[in-house]
């Protein structure tokens, strides 16, 4: 054999062993560590199996859509989705997050809701999922590769998203409470959540506390000859709205039983709480006595005052329009729903409510559910509570 032939062989032997090493590497490489895809690339993403640690104990349970999900018995780490991070938060679990939805994270935004406000340790996490039911970031999910996922919204996102990470993905109940029934399916979900994350107690507590809650708002304004006319504008869904924005069961005004003229049985509007519009004849044929509107919608709402219909109804006249706190905000903020029961009772029933200051009733219900007061610091942000001065301009 020839010395260049020689040579020849050799090179190509040499190349084919360090092929062979590489590929071998690749393989083990492949075991360990989930491959990833492009964020924007989810349908095409290749999964890591959830099933090779055969040491892991799982449970069994049935999610709010009904779904049988296996979950870790111990779970370490978790995302909450589609606004889920509030219940997190309440069930004092948040060392247990590991990623946040692209709001939450957002200065502007996501300051302004209270279960960010009050820890913002959680905006520095990684950002896994645009806000609601968007786009998820599957390769940020496995990254960081959480125990559970808790989805606040449709069972096919949660049942495409769990298909394609070998996550558990739980559907839990994020709509508004109000009616029995959805105060029934809000229990169920926090009771959920509780028990996955080893908080059951804490769940019940949360639970008892708000029974307790409406039970001292009932009871003070049954006490209450006061039957004037109340209605709730500005209320907020798929964004901001005006005055003709309202909700039928709109909680702090279901709490106290007050007589909120959209859920007269007369005019059958809605049997469960929900963002609904109204037309502007509707609203000047009730003529309510006290309006309440939120603090988020002030703005829009303060320019519809300025208008000459408006200006005659009852409660703009003689100066009974109130400004409450953003029981939606990002979805359902169960705290201020209580706060929002007790400054509106101070308002409509100042007897029995003469022993409550609505600040200080608002931070003890804060420090409950979030763990600190948060009052002065939210309403720095978006407005407290006032009686809204309609002159010639709104103040």
């Amino acid at each position: 054999m020839n010395k260049t032939l020689k040579k020849s062989l050799v090179t190509i032997l040499s190349i084919f062993a360090v092929v062979t090493i590489l590929m071998s590497c690749g393989c083990t490489s492949e075991v360990t560590e989930p491959t990833t895809a492009s964020t924007t690339d989810n349908d095409n993403i290749s999964i890591k199996d959830n099933n090779l640690d055969k040491n892991t104990e799982y449970i069994t349970v049935t999610d709010m859509a009904g779904r049988t999900v296996r979950v870790p018995k111990k779970v370490d780490r978790t995302i909450g989705l589609g606004s889920s991070l509030r219940e997190i938060v309440y069930l004092q679990a948040t060392d247990k997050v590991v990623g946040v939805e692209k709001l939450e994270s957002d200065e502007k935004v996501g300051s302004r809701t209270l279960y960010i406000l009050t820890h913002k340790e959680l905006m520095d996490l990684p950002i896994v999922s645009e806000s609601g039911n968007v786009e998820q970031y599957y390769e940020r999910i496995l990254q960081i590769n959480p125990d559970v996922i808790f989805i606040g919204y449709e069972s096919d996102v949660a049942d495409d998203m769990q298909e394609k990470l070998q996550i558990p993905v739980v559907v839990v109940y994020t709509a508004p409470v109000g009616t029995e029934n959805q105060n029934e399916q809000y229990t169920q979900s926090l009771r959920l959540m509780g028990k996955i994350l080893d908080k059951e107690e804490r769940a019940e507590e949360i639970l008892n506390k708000i029974e307790e809650y409406k039970a001292d708002l009932a009871l003070r304004a049954s006490k209450s000859t006061n039957n004037q006319t109340v209605y709730l504008g500005g209320r907020a869904y798929q964004g901001i709205n005006g005055l003709t924005a309202t909700d039928a069961k709109w909680p702090p005004l279901v709490y106290l039983g007050a007589n909120n003229k959209a859920n007269n049985v007369a005019y059958d509007l809605c049997n469960e709480s929900k963002g609904m519009a109204i037309s502007k004849e509707q609203l000047l044929e009730w003529n309510p006595e006290c309006i309440f509107i939120s603090s988020i919608s002030i703005d829009k709402v303060s320019k519809e005052f300025q208008k000459p219909e408006f200006k005659n109804l009852d409660a703009v006249s003689n100066n009974n329009v109130y400004q409450v706190l953003p029981y939606r905000w990002y979805l359902y903020n169960k705290g201020t729903a209580i706060i929002d029961s007790y400054y509106i009772g101070k308002v409509l029933y100042p007897e029995q409510f003469e022993d409550i200051d609505p600040v200080e009733k608002a931070d003890e219900v804060y420090t409950f559910f979030y763990g600190k007061p948060a009052y002065d610091d939210l309403t720095g942000k978006i407005g407290g509570f006032k009686k809204l001065e309609l002159g010639s301009e709104n103040q």
